[in-house]
């Protein structure tokens, strides 16, 4: 098999997410119900746990490509994380503002920062997307939200591809505040759209 490795062009190495104190195993359970392996890097810059690489393809763990890590959020990040909640319960229009606003990243994700998993077809999603609502039925009930996209879905973005998109705070390339949404992409199959759904 091919590894990413051995592609010489530009390609995207990494993202860097976040989970909060405690919440370790909790992301490591969601980005395997994602599809992912994980491995553990060694390294633990400032924090007490190592990161984790986050690998799309289990078939090729890379460590540096086609890879996302997890780790603690920092202290810094926490303490900014923690007074900005205590304002939103604070502030009504600022309250209001943030469950607009994550009320769209779970009906219409479309626009919504998020960075995406690419799946080698559509029967793979539909695989992640039953593990993901699986996960819904314990302590992740509000915390985890799944839309998926099916070809000829009169709200879907694009032609035929299938796009499912989470939208949780487990784990999150920004703020806890705002959550973070993960896209799972498969590109058109010979199947059709309602085959895809069955």
């Amino acid at each position: 098999m091919e590894r990413i490795a051995e592609y010489r062009g530009t390609l995207l190495s990494h993202v860097e997410a976040l989970y909060r104190p405690g919440e370790r195993d909790l992301a490591i359970d969601l980005v395997k119900a994602l599809g992912c392996a994980v491995t553990d890097t060694g390294f633990k810059g400032d924090g007490t746990d190592t990161f984790l690489a986050v690998h799309p393809n289990p078939e090729d763990p890379d460590s540096q490509n086609n890879v996302f890590y997890i780790s603690e959020v920092r202290p810094e990040q926490l303490a900014l994380e923690q007074h900005l909640q205590r304002l939103s319960e604070e502030d009504r229009p600022l309250s209001a503002l943030l469950e607009s606003y994550r009320a769209a990243a779970c009906a219409k994700p479309f626009g919504i920062p998020h960075f995406a998993l690419r799946y080698r077809d559509p029967g793979e999603v539909k695989l992640a997307e039953a593990r993901i609502n699986a996960m819904r039925e314990g302590p992740l009930a509000e915390r985890l939200h799944l839309r998926v996209f099916y070809p000829g879905d009169a709200d879907a973005a694009v032609g035929k591809s299938v796009q499912g998109f989470v939208y949780q705070d487990v784990i999150v390339s920004g703020s806890f505040l705002l959550g973070q949404v993960i896209e799972l992409q498969a590109p058109p199959s010979v199947q059709s759209s309602e085959s895809a759904k069955a």
